[in-house]
């Protein structure tokens, strides 16, 4: 389990932090909508050890090989706020219950996030939800579908982060090398939003 606030880069003896990088572009989300969703990335077979020890590395063996789930949260121009990694086989609820909410804004989040526990979470911090209900629901939750149409936003950012060969596939086997490659991939994509 490697949140957005521990990848460290070593240069010229000096510690830099991407997380420095990333709080100052990251600063403000735009918008009145924030987005939240996680995706699988796919393990490279040089990025496992034979032997185990991959669950602390955030790698787990799923239905379609080894895995590594990115949850992340957007602004409403689909520019990362928080990034988190975590093994594959988490479900996102789990994943999403490290995620710092910022208030004032409305969480928008597909039905993986459907809990109670997660929406007075979201209330409790001063932000709306807008999580659509599981069909099992008994005392199902109001939410609006008009928010609802834009959680492509979310979407977008993985497929425009997944572009970059080193994230799309896992090619490290320390979960800090990689989380720094995918910090280092959502600056990059903020950057391009200010050209």
């Amino acid at each position: 389990m490697v949140d957005f606030h521990s990848a460290i880069l070593l240069q010229n003896g000096r510690s830099y932090t991407w997380l420095g990088t990333a709080e100052l572009v990251s600063e403000i989300p735009e918008g009145a909508l924030v987005h939240l969703d996680a995706t699988r990335l796919k393990t490279h077979l040089d990025a496992t050890k034979p032997h185990g020890c991959q669950t602390r590395q955030a790698i787990r063996p799923t239905r379609g090989g080894l895995n590594t789930k990115v949850t992340a949260l957007v602004d409403s121009k689909g520019r990362a706020l928080q990034l988190l990694l975590d093994s594959g086989k988490q479900g996102d609820i789990r994943c999403a219950d490290r995620i710092e909410i910022p208030s004032g804004h409305r969480l928008v989040a597909d039905k993986g996030y459907d809990s109670t526990a997660f929406r007075d979470r979201i209330w409790d911090a001063g932000e709306y939800p807008c999580i659509p209900n599981l069909k099992y629901c008994e005392n199902p939750a109001r939410w609006h579908r008009g928010y609802y149409r834009f959680r492509h936003r979310v979407e977008n950012f993985f497929q425009r982060i997944k572009r970059q060969r080193r994230v799309g596939t896992r090619y490290e086997k320390l979960s800090l090398h990689f989380l720094a490659f995918v910090q280092l991939a959502a600056i990059f994509d903020w950057l391009k939003t200010f050209s």
